[in-house]
């Protein structure tokens, strides 16, 4: 519905991967494209749960934000956001007015919406395929420059998180897979083909939370034939390994490839990111960030579990054939499998 409504509109949509919302390779699909909340008259915002955080840019170092959309612009909310805001202050973010918010079921309220805008928009579809051919074509430029910096990272060392999704989507993609919660800071997003609702159910929720995000997904498509894909973050891992042996024990099939980074590296950026504002020494931001020296073996962890496992992975030129081989043992042994893959900090 929310397709039908976009292109009876050709209005650009953003998605924030919380669930599948929308096709990635869908012509008005534009999630990422940062400028285009300053061109738009109109936001409407469905099932947005921090509709201020939505509209933002955040100085992470001063702590302040500035709206991302115009002057003038006209913003409208639909959803059940409201019912979840207790007294608690960190049950919500700050709050955004709005010209219009309407306490609603989106799966009720959209075709609704999306039949009375059909009812009155006849003398508008000149303007309205104007916009759909603009807003395609920003679309494909996107997808362009996003398939050229991964093909651009391929040598590069440690592994590119561009380079990484792009193999990872290369070696599964004429399987029926399901990634679970890390997108690699959206290249999975950017270079895959989310078509279909169960190819995503959202993004992960913070440390500690993916691996067991990762574990309820695959349990749920256990037996249904889906290669189940986790791009699992070393830090996250590090608070619940035991997890691993859940896998092994329950026989849950899922392919893990590790975005391993060798750090907490969202500490350690802002770690950095606080030194260059203060004029201090950036090269002790490491200190309690870094996860090296020694490195955690990975994959010597999952075969403890009775995972099969390979790495760790440092060379681009290697990944994908050990991408191959993990997929084939989810697909064909049914069991959990693990690559540990060395990658670049972003």
């Amino acid at each position: 519905m929310l397709v039908e409504l976009a292109e009876l509109l050709g209005a650009a949509v953003i998605d924030f991967g919380d669930r599948f919302c929308f096709p990635s390779d869908h012509p008005l699909n534009l999630t990422g494209a940062d400028d285009i909340l300053g061109g738009a008259d109109l936001v409407l915002a469905l099932d947005v749960r921090d509709f201020y955080g939505a509209l933002a840019e955040v100085d992470r170092v001063q702590r302040r934000s500035v709206s991302r959309v115009a002057p003038g612009c006209r913003l409208v909310e639909v959803g059940l956001g409201d019912l979840g805001i207790r007294s608690w202050s960190q049950d919500s973010q700050r709050l955004q007015p709005a010209d219009l918010s309407l306490l609603a079921d989106t799966s009720i309220a959209l075709p609704a919406l999306t039949l009375a805008t059909r009812r009155v928009l006849g003398p508008a579809k000149r303007t309205i395929q104007e916009r759909a051919e603009r807003h395609a074509r920003r679309h494909a430029l996107l997808r362009r420059e996003w398939a050229e910096r991964a093909r651009e990272s391929h040598d590069q060392v440690p592994i590119a998180t561009a380079h990484l999704a792009g193999v990872v989507g290369e070696v599964i993609k004429d399987t029926d897979w399901v990634l679970t919660a890390n997108t690699v800071r959206d290249w999975a997003r950017r270079l895959w083909r989310f078509d279909q609702p169960h190819r995503h159910p959202g993004q992960s929720l913070g440390t500690a939370t993916q691996i067991g995000i990762s574990l309820g997904v695959a349990l749920a498509h256990r037996g249904s034939g889906r290669l189940v894909v986790d791009f699992q973050p070393d830090g996250d891992l590090l608070f619940d390994a035991a997890a691993l042996w859940v896998a092994s024990y329950h026989r849950i099939p899922m392919m893990v490839v590790m975005y391993n980074n060798r750090a907490y590296y969202n500490d350690w950026e802002h770690q950095i990111l606080v030194a260059r504002e203060r004029g201090r020494d950036e090269t002790n931001a490491y200190v309690g960030m870094e996860l090296d020296r020694p490195a955690p073996d990975f994959a010597g962890l999952a075969r403890s579990f009775g995972w099969w496992a390979e790495g760790p992975v440092e060379r681009p030129g290697d990944l994908r054939t050990a991408v191959e081989r993990a997929r084939d043992v989810v697909l064909k042994e049914g069991r959990p499998a693990l690559v540990d893959a060395v990658t670049a900090a972003r």
